[in-house]
């Protein structure tokens, strides 16, 4: 476990450093406006982690952080949808990994290992509904496949289908 935890430190920080890197090599090239642009890039993804922390979801961060280095031919960005009175509504954080796993299994049994794929997930806290909604896309070279196929291993998740872009949508109903 702590070898673990010490990975995904390392990762981290790791990815820190890349993005600290960047800005400063704009810079020394005195290229500020792209220095500019990263830098708004890297602080627009720590307040996605920010508000991802907020949702009290040890479990789905810890699978978001440990997601590049599980699925290598995939990449991954998240974007939380929340209110002021989030905070008062906890979300089922096992239960979203559990889906998010079980459409990683499908998608590696019918997608090409040697292709790259994006996976963006959105956790929208849907008030009107009392409910999380949550948008699973995946784009890249996705099979031309009926999406009776991929719903058949699926059951109760929504599949929608964009060209190159699958898109899984599922909720779970506020505790």
């Amino acid at each position: 476990m702590t070898e673990d935890v010490l990975h995904i430190i390392q990762h981290y920080r790791h990815d820190l450093m890349n993005r600290l890197q960047l800005v400063s090599g704009y810079l020394s090239m005195g290229k500020v406006e792209k220095a500019e642009d990263k830098l708004n890039e890297a602080i627009a993804y720590y307040e996605e982690e920010r508000k991802l922390m907020q949702l009290h979801a040890p479990s789905l961060m810890l699978w978001i952080l440990e997601f590049e280095q599980n699925y290598r031919s995939y990449s991954i960005s998240y974007f939380i949808e929340v209110t002021s009175t989030t905070s008062n509504h906890p979300i089922n954080d096992q239960w979203i990994v559990s889906k998010c796993n079980q459409i990683m299994h499908v998608l590696q049994n019918h997608l090409n290992s040697d292709c790259m794929y994006e996976v963006e997930i959105r956790i929208i806290d849907n008030i009107k509904r009392d409910q999380w909604d949550i948008v699973y896309a995946i784009q890249g070279k996705i099979p031309n496949m009926a999406v009776d196929v991929w719903q058949s291993s699926l059951g109760n998740i929504q599949i929608e289908r964009f060209n190159d872009r699958l898109q899984f949508v599922f909720s779970l109903t506020r505790e």
